[in-house]
């Protein structure tokens, strides 16, 4: 088996960015689209660059489900997307809270946003050069995971966190334009 070359990718927050966050979604009932969203990742994926989502669950830490229904929404999610013709190449996600009640999860965690572990598994499953790859979000851990891998970081929360190395947009369609002509450049 050969080895593809190291190339970026983008690493895509999951609540706030793809779906709408509406707290703690662990149900596919309470997964509603963000406009625009699907056709962004799709517009990734004809670019031939690699789409991996990032994801906190602390709602499995805080019993408000289980690991299983984090699967059952990621699967849900990837179904709706090639409905659009667009594809997630990873998923990633992160139950651990230090606050949790559920045992099991109750701790800190290198994978939890912003520390790195989700972006390396990214970095090692798909073969990311995580300094020349984006962190999108709606939340400072999203930043904060950009300056923990050295990536670049797009904001979606228009008017917060301005400062230089990070873009502010509406939505992940706008970001996705803007990524687009920086990686291809």
């Amino acid at each position: 088996m050969t080895m593809s070359a190291i190339r970026p990718g983008v690493l895509l927050d999951r609540d706030g960015t793809i779906i709408v966050d509406h707290g703690y979604v662990g149900s596919v009932e309470r997964v509603e689209f963000i406009d625009g969203a699907a056709n962004a990742i799709a517009r990734f994926n004809r670019a031939g660059i690699p789409v991996a989502v990032l994801t906190n669950q602390a709602g499995v830490a805080r019993g408000f489900y289980a690991i299983e229904d984090v699967t059952t929404v990621h699967r849900y999610i990837a179904q709706r997307l090639a409905e659009q013709r667009a594809h997630v190449d990873l998923f990633v996600h992160c139950p651990y809270h230090p606050a949790g009640i559920v045992e099991e999860y109750a701790r800190t965690s290198e994978d939890r946003k912003p520390r790195p572990g989700m972006a390396m598994a990214a970095q090692a499953a798909l073969n990311l050069d995580l300094t020349a790859s984006w962190v999108v979000g709606d939340r400072p851990e999203d930043v904060g995971l950009a300056d923990a891998i050295g990536a670049s970081a797009a904001y979606l929360r228009p008017g917060c966190c301005e400062r230089p190395g990070v873009w502010l947009f509406e939505n992940l369609a706008a970001a996705a334009t803007f990524i687009l002509a920086r990686i291809a450049a």
